[in-house]
């Protein structure tokens, strides 16, 4: 027992000294999408978690004819329009299985 509640102390003062808003965004494994048109200087460009959806899912889950994406990163060109058409990104979030893309939920990918 005290061992567990000393876990918790510790953990609790790690997360103390290193709030989650100094952690860094993108992490090894994960995608970057740069942007290649002028847009919106404001939006950053979206960050997707490579690592998080290999856990659920397989490669040809998205590296596919349907979903588009080929197998080596920043090759596909992906944008709002081909999400919206439900390609990409879209094919999965428009709602289910995933949060559906839109205003409210910019900055689940497009994170500074």
């Amino acid at each position: 027992m005290r061992t567990r509640a000393g876990f918790r102390l510790a953990v609790a003062v790690l997360v103390g000294i290193a709030p989650a808003a100094a952690w860094p965004q993108a992490v090894t494994g994960d995608v970057l999408f740069e942007r290649k048109t002028s847009g919106s200087k404001d939006v950053p460009p979206a960050i997707f978690n490579h690592w998080k959806h290999r856990v659920k899912y397989k490669c040809y889950a998205c590296h596919n004819d349907t979903v588009g994406f080929k197998m080596a990163a920043g090759k596909t060109p992906v944008t709002m329009d081909t999400i919206e058409e439900g390609k990409h990104c879209g094919a999965c979030h428009k709602g289910l299985p995933a949060f559906p893309v839109g205003f409210e939920t910019c900055n689940r990918c497009h994170r500074k």
